[in-house]
């Protein structure tokens, strides 16, 4: 009922009393002095026109209200729809620009349609790698020493940002260090478009989603470096394109990647020699399931447990990699068992040209309460396709040997924030074990087994990491890795600052 409806009915109600009390008064059984009841009505019918007056002052005080809402909404409108003309909002007010820093040092427009973020990093490390003298797989009777120094393993200086559109976004990071004479060298460039969270696409030069290892940033590792597996096993950097997304409330990543050769950005489509380009693709799948945790894919963006995850988080992923590597350049480069001429035992190793790559790789990983534990498995299936044709497999060439031959890869690294008063969140020790075998016409492996403590100054950002390692048979040349000399029995130092921003 509308509040003039019901001041209406009040009024005629209290009329009809008023008619009703003077009606008894006047008749022959009335009692009492008629004065004082009129008296009593009418003081009763002045309190009823208060209560009406107040309620028609509310009912003004609604309607101005939501008159003034109205026209506050219309007047935004008119706003939103006149700075909506460019070019009425060019002419009005000179564009201007925004800078800070947010995760990076930004320079913003102030529409939103474009953006720089610059991000830097730089590892600098002291390395003691100790190894028998005599390595009698490798160069037979030449006497090694140890050697030690110092290293700027790393130095990456990043540029990303959006253009035109924020879901269209691009990454370009440059590499020095003393893996390439720290020259400087293009490491990744890519632009990436997201038509939806469940569909994104990229192209251009990025890291293959293989290994877990690999897909974790080398600023956000728990130890020095990543383990001797994934030296075998990753598959680094390629050039082409990437569909990808997450899926199910961002519970369910998965990226599809067709690169033109694993481990590989130098080759190209038009050169004088057609053999330097791998003219079968290679094509990766990873999918990582986030069974639990509360931010499905920040949770192990690092593989410490810097948040201290109160509930646990809990991932499982698995990747399946294909290549038929039919080309002269160099590409992957794979541990084999040295045939027997060389002597009993030992690891060669050669690129992958004339081979057919299957590998398969299950992953899980675990945190909660300042603990932390990694693990993969990697089965690789090398198939070899040209043994006795021209030109020869380089494998064949090394070994003789045209069967099947498998290789296995696996690690399981933990780590624990020490409950030591003042640096529940800045010190944390690691232990990492791992083994890699290579089985054709008898059996080939290595083991590795390290321990390391961190003390986390700013995080990932600053940080001082220590760890000793172990390798029983050193598998495969990697500078980051800290591995020297193939077959080497190695005992390696090292000490590490890492500054990001």
């Amino acid at each position: 009922m509308s509040y003039q409806k019901r001041w209406l009915t009040l009024l005629s109600g209290g009329c009809c009393l008023v008619g009703l009390a003077v009606a008894q008064e006047t008749g022959p059984a009335a009692q009492g002095p008629v004065d004082e009841k009129l008296a009593r009505l009418t003081g009763l019918l002045e309190a009823q026109q208060r209560r009406l007056q107040t309620l028609e002052a509310q009912v003004f005080a609604v309607h101005t209200r939501d008159a003034e809402r109205a026209r506050v909404e219309l007047m935004r409108a008119q706003i939103r729809e006149v700075l909506g003309e460019s070019e009425f909002r060019e002419s009005l007010m000179q564009s201007t620009t925004q800078a800070g820093y947010n995760g990076g040092f930004f320079i913003r427009s102030s529409d939103d349609q474009f953006e720089l973020k610059i991000n830097g990093r730089i590892q600098f490390r002291w390395t003691h790698y100790a190894t028998r003298s005599g390595n009698k797989y490798l160069n037979p009777g030449l006497q090694r020493d140890d050697r030690t120094g110092f290293d700027v393993q790393r130095i990456r200086l990043g540029f990303r940002g959006h253009a035109y559109d924020r879901n269209l976004t691009y990454r370009v990071v440059l590499r020095m260090g003393a893996s390439n004479s720290y020259d400087t060298r293009l490491h990744y460039a890519y632009l990436n478009y997201k038509f939806r969270e469940e569909f994104q696409f990229r192209a251009g030069i990025f890291k293959i989603a293989s290994t877990r290892a690999q897909m974790t940033s080398s600023a956000n590792l728990q130890f020095v470096d990543r383990p001797a597996a994934d030296a075998v096993f990753q598959f680094s950097r390629g050039l082409g394109v990437r569909f990808w997304g997450r899926l199910f409330d961002k519970r369910l990543d998965y990226y599809l990647d067709i690169v033109n050769s694993f481990n590989g950005v130098n080759n190209r489509t038009i050169t004088p020699d057609p053999a330097e380009l791998d003219g079968n693709p290679g094509i990766v799948f990873h999918a990582v399931w986030h069974a639990f945790g509360d931010n499905p894919g920040k949770d192990f963006k690092s593989q410490a447990d810097h948040a201290f995850h109160e509930s646990p988080a809990l991932d499982f992923g698995f990747h399946y990699a294909f290549n038929d590597d039919q080309s002269d350049a160099r590409t992957t480069r794979i541990p084999f068992k040295l045939p027997r001429r060389f002597g009993t035992g030992g690891f060669g190793n050669t690129t992958t040209n004339g081979l057919q790559i299957n590998q398969f790789g299950l992953e899980s990983a675990f945190k909660w309460n300042g603990f932390s534990a990694t693990g993969e498995y990697i089965l690789r299936i090398v198939d070899v396709r040209r043994a006795t044709r021209r030109p020869f497999t380089p494998l064949f060439l090394a070994t003789g040997d045209d069967s099947t031959t498998t290789m296995h890869g696996a690690y399981l690294q933990v780590g624990y924030f020490l409950p030591i008063p003042g640096l529940e969140k800045k010190l944390e020790a690691v232990g990492r074990v791992g083994g890699i075998s290579v089985l054709s016409g008898g059996q080939e492996g290595t083991w590795e087994y390290a321990g390391g403590l961190n003390y986390y100054i700013q995080g990932d950002k600053v940080k001082l990491q220590t760890d000793v390692t172990k390798v029983s048979e050193v598998p495969i040349r990697s500078s980051s890795g800290s591995l020297a000399n193939v077959n080497d029995d190695a005992l390696i130092f090292r000490v590490q600052l890492q500054v990001a921003f």
